[in-house]
């Protein structure tokens, strides 16, 4: 048997029971390896959420992940996804076409494991050949723990290991746009996704590209009319900015313009683009047409939920409106 998994499938027995020492109670959690009491050491980390980012600094010893989402009272187990940080994503909203993940992706400085029955499952390695960033698993009669050891450390460079998770049920109980198959959405879930995503807007595709380490299809869109586009918590202090005093704001034509607080003179509108995911096994690409495109953000990535075309939802949306039932002002 493998000492280092030797060494884990010990370490299960001991840190099984160490609630009372937990070090975290939350949906994210930060900390850093440098106030590790040993090499060795285990860091207890309890995450009640369903979905948040962990960011592990100067990482050292191992972390133990426990999640333990809200869930319906009657359901126990559950799915756990975690997407691997080996570059910084790029804005959600940008200018320039350049920002389509050009970074070189760096090494992920930890190893991940599932924590089984009585032993440890490999999860994640840096060097296991597999190009995804996204790992999923499922939960064991209710529990679902991971490890996370950190590789030995190696001169003096400043790592960092982050990470985002996301869990869900494993029963649809509704329609969930995170979940949902590549069939084109109904009127009903039309609405549902227009009042509830975190990017509407009208565009067209000008690009797609397959992203083997994401095991999806990257749309570029270049926005035409933005109505809604709620900023996710590490992307508000990081918009594409020439200087501290500019900032972005959307008329109520939802086009987009630049000023600044010394002088608010306008300056000459730039197109707005964005990255939208859909899973690989739906085979889109870019296409004519413009689209009244609907997503979600998903592991720090919008991810399509519903892309009708703005003549099916121009007509959709009077009808709605005139009958007064839509679950809000749907707009076109």
């Amino acid at each position: 048997m493998d000492l280092r998994l030797l060494f884990w499938t010990v370490v299960l027995g001991v840190t099984w029971s160490a609630e009372a020492g937990m070090m975290g109670d939350q949906c994210d959690w930060t900390g850093s390896g440098l106030t590790a009491t040993a090499e060795r050491g285990v860091t207890p980390v309890y995450l009640r959420c369903r979905e948040g980012t962990i960011s592990w600094v100067y990482p050292r010893g191992a972390l133990r992940l426990l999640f333990r989402p809200p869930l319906p009272a009657d359901e126990r187990d559950f799915k756990v996804c975690v997407r691997v940080m080996r570059r910084p994503d790029p804005p959600d909203l940008f200018h320039e076409l350049r920002l389509n993940d050009t970074e070189v992706a760096e090494r992920f400085p930890a190893r991940i494991f599932v924590e089984g029955a009585h032993k440890l499952l490999p999860l994640y390695a840096p060097n296991d050949g597999d190009p995804r960033e996204l790992r999923c698993f499922r939960s064991r009669k209710g529990r679902a723990a991971l490890y996370v050891e950190a590789e030995p450390e190696e001169g003096t460079k400043r790592k960092m290991a982050t990470f985002r998770y996301e869990a869900r049920p494993l029963v649809r109980r509704h329609y969930d746009p995170t979940t949902a198959d590549c069939r084109p959405c109904t009127e009903s879930e039309l609405e549902l996704a227009f009042c509830t995503s975190d990017l509407v807007s009208r565009g067209v595709i000008v690009g797609s590209e397959i992203r083997e380490d994401l095991d999806t299809t990257q749309l570029t869109l270049r926005l035409t009319k933005l109505i809604r586009a709620t900023a996710g918590e590490d992307q508000r202090d990081k918009q594409d900015l020439d200087d501290q005093d500019d900032y972005y704001r959307y008329e109520v034509d939802n086009t987009i313009e630049r000023t600044t607080h010394r002088n608010h003179r306008r300056r000459k509108a730039r197109s707005l683009h964005a990255h939208v995911h859909v899973s690989s096994v739906c085979g889109a690409a870019a296409g004519a047409g413009e689209f009244l495109v609907m997503a979600r953000r998903r592991l720090g990535r919008y991810s399509l939920v519903c892309a009708p075309r703005i003549h099916d939802w121009s007509e959709l949306v009077k009808r709605r409106n005139a009958e007064g039932t839509a679950h809000c002002l749907l707009q076109h």
